[in-house]
């Protein structure tokens, strides 16, 4: 029998038994093979040292128990900028490498090009959230394959830019980001006796920036700079639909010198419909009169399962509040594919502006960011606007680009195979029928 000299992979059920058996001995008349702690070791494949450690525990503590386990550290969720670099390494995987990209070898060029701190399960669940699948191939491996809908929004959106383009347009960047009154440099020079600055022990308090910009720069009085209710969780819920569209009404579209279409997300608060269609929290009645306003003739004697199905089967495309009021003004809306902010040039200035307040910010003090935040804008000019831009055009032109070659990679290694199951593990498959790439 092996000896076990590790006390931590003893539960607290085996230390008892151990300990059992060397107070069963210790209770029998003394023979000539060995000591109890000897007969012990012979009896419970334990060694000597831990036997020693257990009558000590026990002694010193009480009841014996289990070893814990040692925790793992929070995980911190990737930001707008990491996950893009996710969606572009497996795209590189298939149209640069020419390799499949599976979770495994992906996980390995993450860890060295963005120190990804979590696990190949971590990165499986990050993928998904970015839309992509598994998806078994012609040499039954696994390729990761975005959703079919991902990439029809994303197509939709390189037509409807070069549409509006064309017309005339201009393109206007939207989006907001915050910014805490503890934000500053992570590093400084420091000496023996010049501790450098001291960073403060919290974050602080949160500033709320909302604008808009273009080739031209930012859009002037379009600025919108507040203190949030609170300085951690989603900033987006600090915005509403109501104060983005006054925002729009009162500072944005009376600023826009020229028709434009306003690039923007799918945040919630700039997505209010002007109406819904029911759902299945919606009562018969409503449901019936949305069909009768919608002049869709149904049987009164149809029950309220079958007239949601109705509804749903003549669902107009939504239509939004946003849209509206730009559209009344001259202006239109181009809205982001999901999971794409390096299609929003705004997205590059923040990063600069934050760039600017975390060298400049030793105080902490939230006037003192807000005053650094305003002067920062004065300083980020048309010219930085206009290397943004160009830049998110060739980012444009290079998904363009890998859509074509991924779609001609995927329908040479893809089998629609009628008996396969959906599933996130590495050893399943989809369905013909649920295939999403």
């Amino acid at each position: 029998m092996s000896e076990v000299n590790n006390l931590s992979h003893l539960g607290s059920k085996a230390k008892q038994i151990v300990l059992n058996v060397y107070n069963y001995f210790l209770k029998q008349p003394k023979e000539d093979n060995g000591s109890c702690i000897e007969r012990t070791v012979r009896a419970t494949g334990v060694g000597n040292r831990t036997v020693y450690r257990i009558r000590k525990e026990h002694k010193d503590r009480g009841p014996l128990k289990s070893p814990q386990r040692s925790q793992r550290g929070d995980y911190k969720p990737l930001d707008d900028f990491d996950t893009t670099l996710i969606r572009n390494k497996i795209h590189e995987f298939n149209t640069v490498r020419r390799q499949l990209p599976t979770l495994r070898n992906l996980h390995t060029v993450l860890k060295n090009d963005i120190k990804f701190p979590g696990s190949v399960s971590t990165l499986r669940k990050e993928v998904r959230q970015l839309g992509f699948r598994w998806k078994r191939t012609s040499n039954n491996r696994k390729v990761l394959v975005e959703k079919p809908s991902i990439v029809s929004q994303r197509l939709s959106f390189y037509m409807r830019k070069k549409e509006l383009e064309d017309l005339g347009f201009k393109l206007v960047y939207v989006d907001e980001t915050w910014v805490d009154s503890a934000y500053c440099a992570k590093r400084c020079w420091q000496g023996p006796n010049a501790p450098g600055v001291l960073m403060p022990c919290n974050k602080g308090q949160r500033l709320i920036v909302v604008h808009a910009g273009s080739i031209d720069g930012f859009v002037p009085g379009a600025q919108l700079i507040y203190k949030a209710s609170s300085s951690t969780g989603d900033y987006h819920r600090e915005m509403n639909g109501e104060n983005f569209k006054k925002w729009m009404e009162t500072q944005l579209i009376p600023n826009l010198d020229c028709p434009c279409a306003i690039v923007m997300d799918n945040a919630s608060y700039q997505s209010v419909q002007t109406e819904r269609c029911p759902t299945s929290n919606t009562r018969k009645e409503d449901i019936k009169i949305w069909l009768q306003r919608h002049n869709i003739s149904f049987n009164d004697a149809l029950l309220r399962p079958q007239l949601l199905e109705l509804a749903r089967m003549n669902r107009p495309p939504p239509t939004y509040a946003i849209d509206q009021l730009v559209r009344e003004n001259g202006h239109e809306i181009l809205r982001l594919p999901p999971y794409h902010p390096d299609f929003n040039a705004i997205e590059i200035i923040w990063s600069q502006l934050k760039d600017i307040i975390r060298k400049r910010n030793t105080t902490f003090r939230l006037g003192d960011v807000q005053k650094i935040t305003n002067d920062a804008f004065e300083e980020i000019g048309a010219d930085r606007w206009l290397s943004a831009c160009k830049h998110v055009d060739a980012v444009v032109e290079q998904h363009k680009n890998n859509d074509h070659v991924i779609d001609d990679v995927i329908d040479s290694i893809i089998i629609n195979l009628a008996d396969d199951s959906s599933s996130d593990s590495d050893s399943s498959t989809d369905t013909a029928s649920e295939i999403e790439l």
